[in-house]
């Protein structure tokens, strides 16, 4: 293979407003660091950045780095090592991207994603969208412009709208996508359209691949996963949030889409996660060491605070 990846961890972690992780490097893999919420301050090679939500920061291999929480800066770590000729050609690369397409952003929370469901082969669909990620940056530094994708399907799991754009279908699902909140009725998309139900329903799944009930819990578990990572509320409130009629009712979907429960989704994805992506590396430093604890402002003298 021309572009060989090894990813090693993937981290969520979150870094309070008093937080920061002392300047160090990391001597055989990459560290990139992408921001999914609150903002901060990353100083790398002695060059300051304020990061905030979209922003990714990428650390070649012994290149210092220092981390600074604002806001309740919350980040996702993708530690990897990669082979020649992509080695060389991500060190060419800034080590700063202002803003990820939502593409690029989608490529990072399905490594996630990945990593916490740990389903059969999850290292090798990791290292592949990981790629697909790398590829995109190595074009956008390549042309020196921002990169412009095009609609595509965001992975495996999220039903392909691409048969839609442009249908009598379009508003149906634009319906949806509005009002993912609620208990939404196939009878109410229907007349949403003009059709009839029997007719909105067979001609939906003919274009989708999917019944509407379906469509419609998929999307609504995309969103649950979201919350459930990314906001502290509980997993009734979430349920409730959604539209959905019981909790136990959400429980049984979320687990026929995604494979587990959402509690287990919950203990797997809670913050200060670490997701050893390749274990019993001898090349890794020992689990204890590999991770650089998160210090107190208070902890640091006012003559080194920068």
């Amino acid at each position: 293979m021309l572009y060989d990846i090894s990813t090693y961890r993937i981290v969520r972690a979150k870094t309070a407003d008093d937080g920061y992780i002392e300047k160090h490097s990391h001597g055989a893999y990459f560290h990139y660091m992408y921001i999914l919420n609150g903002s901060g301050r990353i100083i790398i090679d002695g060059h300051e950045l304020e990061v905030s939500k979209y922003d990714l920061v990428m650390a070649p291999p012994g290149i210092e780095h220092e981390i600074f929480g604002k806001n309740e800066l919350i980040k996702l770590d993708i530690k990897f090592a990669a082979g020649d000729p992509l080695y060389r050609d991500l060190l060419r690369c800034g080590y700063y991207i202002h803003g990820l397409s939502s593409y690029e952003d989608k490529l990072m929370r399905d490594m996630f994603d990945e990593a916490v469901n740990a389903l059969p082969m999850y290292s090798y669909a990791i290292d592949s969208k990981l790629l697909e990620l790398l590829c995109l940056i190595l074009r956008r530094d390549k042309r020196g412009i921002e990169m412009i994708t095009r609609a595509r399907k965001s992975n495996d799991f999220l039903p392909d709208t691409d048969n839609i754009s442009g249908s009598k279908l379009e508003p149906a699902v634009n319906y949806i996508k509005q009002h993912i909140n609620k208990n939404i009725s196939i009878a109410e998309l229907a007349e949403h359209i003009g059709y009839s139900e029997s007719y909105f329903s067979t001609a939906f799944k003919r274009c989708t691949g999917y019944a509407p009930n379906k469509y419609i819990n998929i999307l609504k578990i995309e969103k649950a996963k979201e919350l459930i990572m990314y906001t502290p509320s509980s997993i009734t409130a979430i349920a409730d949030e959604l539209g959905f009629e019981s909790v136990h009712y959400f429980s049984k979907v979320f687990k026929q889409i995604t494979g587990i429960s959402p509690t287990n989704y919950v203990d797997r994805s809670s913050l200060d996660m670490i997701v050893n992506v390749l274990k019993n590396e001898p090349s890794l430093p020992p689990e204890d060491r590999y991770e650089i604890p998160v210090k107190h402002i208070s902890e640091r003298s006012s003559n080194n605070f920068s």
